[in-house]
């Protein structure tokens, strides 16, 4: 019997085709985006070890150029250093004599002194090296002529006796460089300096590096473009975004709002600091106030990206134009793509005001400035949108742009973590759509959509070295600033702190309320009569909130600033508890019965409000000037937050107690619903919102028409080509002696005069012990109409029962009109008393009332009263002069030059610009605890400081002018620059840290 196959095989005896012979299948779209994810992945995963383009900097100094030379390294210590000596000069110097040092023997007193290399002449003779407060030992010197070498590295240090090691110690004890000292004299044995400042931070990106950026991100478009064509054969009407929606009325009023934000609006506590970093002349972008200069890296992108927006001009309105823009991005997709896909409720009329509402609460009080709370609240809006686009459409290419765009935030501030909760909270049908997803199976879907997560990676390290971006990791968490995740309550502690501007009420608004509206999204979205909120999108909605609640743990500050990373989702949050809560939707959720939501939602409100409404109307820095006195408001004789309380308690009370007596009557019947005059939860709330908006917007307003300096009058004036901003409303006193007040009349003072130290220089004084006075001094005119104070410099503080006055009088023998405090402000840093003169008066002096008892003598000092003499601060320091600008202070000067720091130097600035003398915020610059940059210049001058006037507020202290006068003469030494290419491994040894 003959078998089927052999039926076959005997009719058809041609043998198959061989496999080598059979047409290939075209490579398909999965194909393309497996072969370009998986080369994305690889040049991402090289791009971190390519080289990069560093710089070298050698300083080379000796004694004939001069015994002293200003070389302020930063950081302190250089990549290694080599100093010479001859033993003629340690012979011939006395036993003690320090041969060389490189800080200076005398440094001011007020800076914070740093360890350097000394040189010392030992009996013998010999010669002690002591190098960062580290003895390495005494060598003798001996007879015959020879040459000390001092060689100091990473790992270790040692003196040579020509080239013999003498004296060695291990470790890194590489010394701290402010300069190059020496009492030597010029001529053979005279020390020298050789060094290598460190440069690992100031590196450009390499040829490699650039090419596997390039190949990265072509992969990166061409794997997205192939994931996009698999769906399209699958899917082909999916879009990745939805048809735009025509303007709606609520549209240009929300842009107006931001318009009018963007002129008149709040600087931010950071938006100095970030601009003092941004506007950097040149070379790198590192942090100029702390952390030894390193850069932000790994979140270092989004500074360059402000230098560059900087780099067309600096005035404030410029730079805040960016967060202005982002607004409007942020209302059209909340508006246009987040509210539709929450439900049929998102077309109702009174939806989009009530979104406009939410959203200007949310964002008008965290997202103006330079901070980077914007780009996260859209960045995360946009992953939330891409991510309910790829649920609801089952496509693959909307989940790989949130993974880009989670990613990319995500690298902008640690904040920025929070773009990953819409991808976190949409878990289980992201993982149900990519099980259903046949055609991507295995290897191209998992390789496409890992290319797109690790693609943003590469900004992290982009123009930097991978050791040089663990090195500034390591230093900023050594020298600290962080607080640990377990910590988080600081920020809701300072939420609620009274009159911190961090616990404004402004503040205080949107994350209470929005707080208080997660539970109420939660019981909305429970069981049917939802009203239109579709309850999948908006549980995934609600998660990713809670999610990126918790995610703020794990940034490394905790501020209050930081709750705008979530105006996005928390405005959408908001209003889908408003839109749940109004009277028409809980009669629906509830079936009519509505009595117990109201009466939780009003309490709930109730209490809500009482929270926000006792914060006070308060913003930090130039925008904290004129503020509203919200704290002082009364209605009917009662506080705003008093009149709130007392209302919704007495609302629950009387409507819980109405349905109790209805419920235990004759005929008990139990209320479904409060009487009519009681309004909906929603209308409570947006009542409280409309209340504090109106205190932002009407209280800045306010400010805007005022005379003199406010933000919105530097706003007009940089229209008007004038973009100097805070610099031509301020006045200069540059020499407080010029204005001392001249003594009359017969009368003498009846206490002695000291010398009162105003700033770096001393002016006619009186000890504030004893009792006493000084003598009688005229006014000025200028004092006499009004127009200036009367300027008492102090030092030191009061004891108990002690007392400073300035007396005021019409003539010496006449009575005294006024006898005014002068306040102490404690310490040992001088602090201006501005006082203004009583109608009348003609005369001033100081009157003392500190009796010397048991021996204790008070130790405060004031100086005698003076007019200031004013110059324009233009005047003294014109457009484009280089000044160190404080971090609280740096915003307000778009014309003066940040202070360079390159070539692993700070340099040598003649001017420093800080705040108010009352805040001491800016000492973190100067403080090498702190890794303050210019700590190592600070040792080299004397600080002279020049108070600062603002024109038409003559008793407000804006600023502080400090002039840097060197305190010997120096000489400056001019680096040999060259460049070098390191791998990403490459590193120089670790940063030696200070305290």
């Amino acid at each position: 019997m003959v078998s089927p196959a052999d039926a076959r095989e005997a009719v058809d005896p041609t043998p198959p085709e061989p496999a080598s012979a059979r047409p290939r299948r075209a490579p398909g779209p999965a194909d393309w985006a497996f072969v370009l994810g998986l080369v994305t992945i690889l040049a991402v995963l090289a791009f971190p070890f390519a080289p990069v383009t560093q710089i070298q900097a050698r300083y080379t100094w000796d004694a004939d150029t001069g015994p002293a030379a200003a070389i302020p390294l930063m950081p302190y210590q250089p990549i290694s250093l080599t100093a010479t000596i001859g033993c003629d000069a340690v012979r011939a110097a006395a036993p003690g004599t320090t041969l060389f040092s490189t800080v200076p023997a005398d440094p001011d007193p007020q800076a914070v002194p740093l360890q350097g290399l000394d040189l010392v002449a030992a009996p013998g003779p010999g010669l002690l090296v002591r190098s960062a407060g580290v003895d390495l030992g005494t060598t003798p010197v001996g007879s015959g002529p020879c040459t000390f070498s001092v060689g100091s590295g990473p790992a270790r240090t040692q003196v040579l006796r020509d080239g013999t090691p003498v004296l060695a110690v291990d470790g890194d004890v590489r010394p701290a460089v402010a300069g190059a000292f020496t009492d030597v004299p010029p001529g053979p044995g005279a020390p020298t300096l050789d060094l290598v400042a460190d440069t690992r931070f100031e590196t450009s990106i390499g040829p490699l590096k650039a090419a596997l950026g390039t190949i990265a991100v072509l992969g990166l478009l061409g794997t997205l473009v192939a994931l996009r064509r698999c769906d399209q054969l699958v899917l082909p009407r999916v879009r990745l975004f939805a048809r735009p929606r025509r303007p709606r009325a609520v549209d240009p009023v929300v842009a107006l709002l931001l318009a009018l934000w963007w002129w008149i609006g709040p600087v931010t506590v950071d938006d100095g600091y970030i601009a003092g970093m941004v506007r950097s002349p040149d070379g790198f972008i590192g942090n100029a106030y702390r952390w030894l200069n390193a850069p932000e890296a790994p979140f270092s992108w989004y500074d360059e990206l402000l230098r560059e927006w900087a780099s067309v001009s600096t005035s404030m309105l410029w730079l805040r134009l960016p967060s202005t823009l982002l607004g409007l991005v942020a209302w059209l997709l909340l508006s246009r793509a987040v509210l539709p896909r929450l439900g049929r409720f998102a077309a109702r009329r009174s939806t989009p005001w009530i979104a406009a509402a939410a959203f200007a609460a949310w964002w008008l009080p965290f997202e103006l400035g330079l901070r980077p709370e914007p780009w996260v609240a859209v960045g995360t809006l946009v992953a939330l949108v891409a991510v309910e686009r790829a649920v609801a459409r089952r496509a693959v290419l909307p989940l790989a742009v949130a993974l880009v765009a989670a990613g990319l935030t995500t690298t902008v501030t640690p904040g920025g973590v929070i773009a990953y909760t819409p991808v976190l909270a949409a878990a289980v049908p992201l993982v149900r759509l990519l099980r259903t997803r046949r055609d991507l199976h295995r290897f191209p879907l998992a390789v496409g959509l890992l290319a797109a997560a690790v693609a943003p990676a590469l900004l992290t390290v982009y123009d930097q070295s991978l050791a040089a971006m663990l090195e500034s990791v390591r230093i900023r968490r050594q020298i600290g600033g962080g607080v640990p995740w377990y910590e988080e309550f600081q920020r809701y502690q300072l939420l609620l702190t009274p009159g911190d501007f961090q616990g404004s009420l402004a503040k205080r608004l949107p994350v209470l309320l929005t707080l208080a509206a997660a539970a109420g999204v939660v019981w909305t979205t429970l069981g049917r009569g939802r009203s239109g909120i579709a309850a999948g999108p908006t549980r995934r909605l609600l998660a990713g909130f809670v999610l990126s609640v918790l995610a703020l743990t794990t940034t490394p500050t905790k501020w209050t600033q930081q709750f705008g990373v979530l105006a996005g989702v928390g405005a959408a949050v908001l209003v889908v508890a408003l839109v749940g809560w109004t009277g028409a939707a809980l009669r629906v959720r509830t079936r009519g019965r509505t009595l117990t939501a109201v009466l939780a939602g009003t309490a709930v409100l109730t209490v809500v409000g009482a929270l926000v409404l006792s914060g006070t109307d308060t913003w930090p820095f130039v925008s904290g000037w004129y503020v509203s006195r919200w704290d002082g408001l009364r209605i009917l004789g009662r506080t705003p937050v008093v009149l709130w309380t007392g209302v919704g308690v007495l609302v629950v009370v009387v409507v819980a107690g109405w349905a109790v007596w209805r419920a235990t009557g004759d005929r008990a019947t139990v209320p479904a619903a409060p009487p009519r005059w009681v309004p909906a939860p929603a209308t409570a709330a947006l009542v409280l919102v409309g209340i504090v908006l109106a205190v932002q917007m009407l209280g800045f307003g306010r400010t805007a028409l005022r005379a003199g300096w406010t933000v919105a009058s530097d706003a007009a004036a940089t229209v008007r080509g004038q973009s100097c901003g805070l610099e031509r409303d301020l006045l200069v006193e540059t020499d407080p002696a010029a204005g001392v007040l001249p003594a009359v009349g017969p009368f003498r003072p009846t206490l002695p005069t000291v010398a009162a130290d105003v700033g770096g220089r001393e002016l006619p004084g009186i000890a504030v012990a004893g009792v006493g006075s000084s003598a009688w001094l005229q006014l000025d005119p200028a004092q006499r109409d009004g127009g200036l104070p009367v300027v008492v410099t102090t030092t030191g503080s009061l004891r108990p029962g002690d007392s400073l006055l300035a007396e005021f009088a019409a003539a010496p023998d006449g009575p005294s009109l006024a006898a005014l405090p002068v306040p102490l402000a404690g310490g040992t840093t001088p602090t201006d008393a501005r006082l203004m003169a009583p109608p009348g008066a003609s005369v001033v002096r100081l009157s003392v009332h500190a009796p010397i008892a048991d021996g204790a003598v008070s130790t405060a000092v004031a100086s005698i009263p003076r007019v200031p003499r004013l110059t324009p601060m233009s005047a003294v320091l014109p457009a484009g002069t280089s000044a160190i600008l404080d971090w609280p202070v740096a915003f307000a000067y778009g014309c003066l030059t940040p202070a360079r720091i390159a070539d692993g130097s700070a340099g040598l600035p003649q001017w420093r610009v800080g705040p108010p003398a009352a805040d001491d915020s800016g000492a973190v610059t100067y403080s090498p605890v702190h890794g303050g940059p210019f700590a190592t210049p600070r040792l080299l001058v004397t600080e002279q400081r020049m108070a600062m006037y603002v024109v038409g507020n003559p008793t407000r202290d804006p600023r502080q002018l400090y002039h840097w006068q060197p305190r010997q003469p120096m000489t400056t030494v001019t680096p040999v620059v060259s460049q070098r290419a390191v791998s990403g491994l490459h590193s120089d040894g670790r940063i030696r840290l200070i305290g």
